[in-house]
């Protein structure tokens, strides 16, 4: 065996193939690869053949070093191909981190599309039978999956072709982490700050063993070419304190990172769109833009009681924009527009603001310069590596074309219509980031380009809209990626919503369902004090979506996000009997005739109410802080979730699953003050006991005040503290208390 190691770590590589054989954390007594002596592969090359790990030839050589440096090893492979691909392996002296570096020269008569390395192969369970143990993973935000050495199978359910940067269908950041609570774990990431493609993989082997590994994208793909990732991989052992242990680690990167550089919104507010962050408290999503919708805006404001942000439907452009009949082509598909007066009116006068929708990279290559736009498509590759067929008709944004219709048409709308905003669906992060087709003025493949020319269509858009507004316009997008901070300001999510929600985190429904699988706030933990706001939650205002409803709401509010009202693919509440007519709309729904609950109403309005108000600088500008552990009952809850696509397996679903009865979440103000939330999301009330020292963030003050209905920012009842720091108090059914620490 070849080995590197130190007091902490010992790794130990095949003599003989280069294949990682051992991992041992000597700290912890966790020797996490659970087969060592045959299958593995130390590396896959993929060509249009497809991947291939066969080798030639392989050669190693061990870099002792000095007592106090790096060890290292470097490791070639030569393939039967022509391929020759290298790696080098560090660790340090006295340090629980590996790092992994690798490139792949060409080969003469065949394309290389990718390199995967490092390959982590058969790894094992960590607590007894895998019972504690979980991945957390940022695909699509953040998902935390238990036991995966159960729940995973080989080809099947898994975190396979997870490309980055994506959102929808991959990660959103660059790392993740395999785990046992309490006993140990691994973090994985790549250091990229430039947005090279890359797949975060974490999935059954064929061994029904656990693998972890990166695959990177070649950028420039042809005969000879190769790829040399300028970045590397860490793998590195954790304590097993949850996921926050992993992004906390991850975060102390990050906020380095381009990405980063315009600052904290809390250091930016009252400039930069603030009203979207300060005065929002709820968002409806998909409301008719060409319709009367006026007496739906009377009751929810009836109820609320504050602005609403509005992503208004799609039907506003002249040639149709629908789900199921077409998109427009170029811009005179897009003009003259036809939004109605009276919801623009309605929305004025309670100081609302709305942002049309847009499919934004799809194009009718059929419609309006539909020349053009077919010189401008986006060509995928065969292989798309990804759960996403990517089947839309796409407009590669590196392609002149795109960039100067993507600016023009936004312009235009502005200086017609004077939006508040702008939202963008089916996006940059939704789009694997590759284009094989050269003529754009990119390489083959591309990559890293595509990423910056959406970033480089945005902000030229957004100037220019800006310059025509004479103030700052917020844009948004479905999903959101790291690589597009700074810029995109809010984005549609629904996976808080699930399983009474459709479209992301789709792959893991079923682990859902049963509980194995769980959104966690991955993506917000680690930035949302850089200013993106979330809209989630795929609500309606009826009974009948079952009482998952109220957890959801909480969750949303607690994790920072606006609780988003959906109205894509089905009526809205009826009101004194009446629904949106099928007719009017840009999806053929059923009609239902569920009325609208007041009751709902009223609830999602202590919440709206809570945001805007004393929690606002925690929800809306802070960072997020690992929650206080505490002991909550688990209530089972039903779901029912109808607004979806008919044709979807998902439609007309229903069930019950188990939710905690109290949630919570902490936040950071500044360095000024600490705000930690306690919500109920049941129907009766609770008693809540947790234990409290403000000194251990820092302060010395602790205020405390419950918001409920009719009662908001009341004493909280029953509340008692102790000498040793433990307090207790009663959460009302529905209600929110707030602790604050000065």
């Amino acid at each position: 065996m070849i080995v590197l190691e130190n007091e902490a770590l010992r790794i130990e590589f095949g003599e003989r193939d280069g294949v990682i054989r051992r991992l041992l954390d000597r700290r912890r007594s966790i020797d996490y690869i659970a087969a060592s002596d045959e299958g593995g592969e130390p590396f896959r090359i993929e060509t249009d053949e497809g991947f291939d790990s066969g080798f030639e030839s392989f050669e190693w050589s061990v870099d002792a070093g000095m007592a106090d440096a790096p060890r290292g090893l470097s490791m070639t492979w030569r393939t039967a191909g022509g391929f020759l691909v290298e790696a080098v392996v560090s660790l340090a002296a006295d340090g629980e981190t590996l790092s992994f570096r690798c490139a792949a020269q060409g080969a003469p008569a065949a394309r290389l599309l990718s390199l995967e390395y490092p390959i982590i192969p058969d790894i094992g369970a960590v607590t007894p039978a895998g019972e504690a143990d979980f991945v957390a993973h940022p695909f699509a935000t953040g998902v935390l999956v238990r036991n995966p050495m159960k729940h995973f199978t080989p080809g099947g359910i898994g975190m396979r072709f997870m490309p980055y940067p994506e959102c929808f269908s991959g990660a959103s950041m660059q790392f993740f982490a395999y785990y046992g609570l309490r006993r140990g774990g691994l973090y994985f990431a790549a250091l990229d700050g430039e947005a090279h493609p890359k797949w975060l993989n974490f999935y059954k082997n064929g061994r029904d063993l656990l693998e972890a590994s990166f695959i990177h994208g070649c950028e420039d793909i042809g005969n000879g070419k190769g790829v040399a990732p300028a970045y590397e991989v860490r793998v590195a052992f954790l304590n097993g304190e949850g996921w926050h242990e992993a992004a906390d680690r991850y975060r102390a990167w990050a906020e380095a990172q381009p990405w980063c550089a315009k600052g904290k919104l809390a250091d930016r507010a009252g400039a930069d769109g603030d009203w979207l962050f300060r005065d929002m408290g709820v968002a409806t999503f998909g409301m008719n833009a060409g319709s009367d919708r006026t007496p739906w805006l009377h009751a929810y404001h009836k109820h609320i009681g504050t602005p609403m942000f509005h992503v208004l439907g799609p039907d506003w452009t002249r040639a149709p924009q629908t789900f199921g009949s077409g998109v427009p082509g170029g811009f005179d598909d897009w003009f003259p527009t036809r939004f109605d007066p009276s919801n623009l009116a309605v929305m004025r006068q309670y100081g609302d603001k709305y942002a049309p929708f847009e499919f934004d990279y799809l194009y009718h290559f059929g419609g309006a310069d539909g020349e053009l736009g077919r010189a401008a498509a986006q060509k995928f590759p065969d292989n798309k590596k990804s759960v996403d067929a990517y089947n839309f008709p796409f407009l590669c944004p590196a392609h002149p074309y795109t960039h100067d219709f993507h600016v023009k048409r936004d312009a235009e709308l502005q200086r017609t219509v004077g939006v508040d905003a702008i939202y963008y669906d089916i996006s940059a992060n939704n789009i694997l980031k590759v284009c094989m087709d050269e003529s754009h003025g990119h390489p083959v493949g591309a990559g890293r380009l595509i990423d910056e020319a959406y970033r480089r269509n945005y902000a030229d858009t957004k100037a220019a809209m800006a310059d025509i507004a004479g103030r700052y316009v917020p844009m948004g997008t479905e999903m959101i990626n790291e690589t597009m901070l700074g810029l995109i300001d809010y984005y549609q999510a629904r996976a808080g919503g699930q399983p009474a929600a459709p479209l992301e985190i789709w792959p893991k429904r079923d682990l859902l369902k049963t509980g194995d699988a769980e959104l966690i706030p991955l993506f917000s933990y680690v930035y949302h004090d850089y200013g993106v706001l979330r809209m989630d939650g795929w609500g309606k205002l009826v009974r009948e979506i079952g009482d998952l409803f109220y957890y959801t709401v909480a969750r949303t509010y607690l994790w920072g996000g606006l609780y988003e009202l959906n109205y894509e693919y089905s009526p809205m509440e009826a009101l004194d009997g009446a629904e949106n007519a099928p007719e009017e709309h840009y999806y053929a729904f059923d009609p239902r005739g569920y009325a609208f609950d007041e009751e709902r109403a009223d609830y999602v309005g202590v919440y709206a109410r809570l945001r805007v108000g004393a929690a606002n600088k925690y929800w809306a500008y802070g960072r997020m802080l690992r929650p206080l552990a505490f002991a909550t009952e688990r209530i089972a809850v039903d779901w029912y979730h109808y607004n979806h696509g008919k044709e979807t397996p998902e439609y007309n679903d229903a069930g019950r699953i188990e939710v905690d009865a109290v949630l919570h979440a902490a936040w950071q103000y500044k360095e000024e003050s600490v705000g930690l939330f306690f919500a109920n999301a049941g129907g009766e009330e609770r008693s809540v006991s947790i234990r409290l020292d403000p000194t251990a963030y820092g302060k010395s003050r602790m205020a405390s005040r419950l918001y409920a209905l009719g009662a908001e920012g009341i004493d909280v009842p029953g509340l008692e503290s102790t000498a040793d720091g433990g307090v207790t108090f009663a959460l009302p059914a529905g209600s929110v208390v707030m602790f604050e620490l000065t």
